[in-house]
């Protein structure tokens, strides 16, 4: 998740947050949609409701007008049921308020006639047809409703209708369908999102891919037009950093030979100096320009990125450094085996892992070198009994031409860019160069080269 105080909520990724915008929104118009054909479902069923009252209102009238018997009993109790009511009075018993709404009119176009409709209170709309006020007043209180009627004798009758309240619950089926629409629309949503987010996720993995190797291939120039504007600036920046590169390379192999011949020249007059003292002075300076300048160019070409990446017998590796530092008269002990070989650029793993074991050679006591491997990660471990690194200079050691005064004397010689060197090798292989001080004494320098294959496929390389 993220951490800005505005977005705190939102996922991390572009994809997550496109989705989860689109999604919210969709979810909130389908509630929206929900909400309105909820309502306009109750104020449909509100007045077929009150059409079928009216339509039974005027049956019961017709029936009561159709019947002989004495004061229409018969009629009267043929239509008692739980949601009509018939009862005859006297015309003392009339209401005086006339009904409010179309209920009157309603009925009457039904019997074929005006007639005489009373209510109590005047609240007998709530019933009618296009009544939108009285049906909502209807639906709030207990959905009775009170009518006296004159009939075509004189007589007067009560008719109480009671009307079923609020709105029947939506069908299953409805809410099946409803699930199914959101289920199509929300993968219709992740497969969109998916598809305008991939080309940013393309960007990311180019600019990662140059990171490691600068003969990575292009990036494709398709999709919207700003994908392709991008992609062109980012091909075209990555052409400017071959080329940049590739003119550092051609200016480097000049400088090694412009800077070398003139100190051979210098070594080759100093010779002829009588006075012994001053000679050996200005052999001393020319040998350390020459190591500053080897060391500087050495750091350079250490930054390349071009050399090709193979499989490296991490093993075979080890062991040939410390036949060599035997040869050289210090001994060195190799402990440990790799899972596998290795894909990554033997030249600057080569003069990576070298210039550690040069480093404890040269600032520490017993030198010591460790291989251990695991699925994920591959690490070399150097370490002595030396002095260590000051832990205020550990984070800062990495640093082009940065020496401590604690851990490296001015009669080691060195520009002080070996371990800069080894941190560039790390980073070039996606890896990590990690120090630190032993708590018996010395320095532990480890050299850590991320896995990007399980070690089975790593030994088909």
């Amino acid at each position: 998740m993220t951490t800005g105080r505005l977005g705190s909520w939102l996922p991390a990724s572009l994809f997550a947050r496109m989705a989860l915008i689109l999604l919210a929104g969709l979810l909130a118009a389908q509630s929206l949609s929900l909400w309105l054909h909820w309502g306009e479902r109750a104020t449909v069923v509100t007045e077929a409701r009150g059409l079928r009252m009216a339509d039974r209102i005027a049956d019961a009238v017709r029936l009561l007008e159709a019947d002989s018997s004495p004061r229409h009993q018969r009629a009267v109790a043929q239509l008692r049921s739980d949601d009509l009511h018939v009862t005859l009075i006297e015309e003392s018993q009339v209401s005086p308020n006339s009904p409010r709404g179309q209920i009157h009119s309603s009925i009457a176009a039904r019997l074929g006639g005006e007639r005489d409709i009373r209510s109590p209170g005047g609240m007998g709309g709530g019933m009618g047809m296009g009544m939108g006020a009285g049906m909502g007043r209807m639906q709030q209180d207990s959905g009775v409703r009170s009518f006296d009627l004159r009939l075509n004798d004189g007589q007067w009758v009560r008719i109480v209708a009671t009307l079923k309240a609020g709105t029947p619950a939506l069908p299953s089926d409805f809410y099946v369908h409803l699930l199914a629409s959101l289920a199509i629309v929300v993968l219709v949503v992740m497969l969109v999102v998916r598809q305008a987010t991939k080309p940013l996720q393309q960007l990311a993995q180019a600019a990662d891919n140059l990171g490691q190797n600068l003969d990575a291939p292009p990036l494709d120039e398709t999709g919207s037009t700003e994908m392709r504007t991008a992609a062109q600036a980012f091909n075209r920046m990555r052409d400017k950093i071959r080329s940049l590169i590739s003119e550092r390379s051609r200016a480097l192999a000049a400088v090694s030979h412009d800077l070398r011949t003139p100190l051979t020249r210098l070594r080759l007059r100093s010779e002829l100096i009588d006075d012994e003292h001053l000679r050996h002075q200005m052999a001393t300076d020319i040998d350390a320009m020459a190591q500053m300048i080897d060391a500087t160019l050495d750091y350079l070409r250490g930054l390349r990125e071009n050399e090709t990446v193979r499989p490296i017998d991490i093993d075979a590796l080890m062991n040939s450094l410390a036949e060599d530092s035997a040869a050289l008269g210090r001994g060195i002990s190799v402990e440990g085996k790799a899972l596998a070989s290795y894909p990554g650029r033997l030249s600057a793993l080569r003069r990576a892992i070298q210039n550690l074991i040069d480093n404890a050679f040269k600032y520490g006591r017993s030198p010591r070198v460790r291989i251990e491997d695991d699925p994920h990660a591959l690490r070399l471990i150097v370490e002595d009994d030396g002095p260590g690194i000051p832990p205020e200079a550990l984070t800062r050691v990495t640093e082009p031409y940065f020496r401590p005064d604690a851990a490296r004397a001015s009669d080691t010689g060195g520009v002080g860019l070996g371990l800069s060197i080894v941190n560039d090798v790390a980073l070039l292989h996606g890896g990590e160069l990690r120090l630190a001080n032993r708590p018996e004494g010395g320095l532990l320098a480890t050299l850590v080269l991320p896995r990007k294959t399980d070690p089975t496929q790593a030994r088909s390389l």
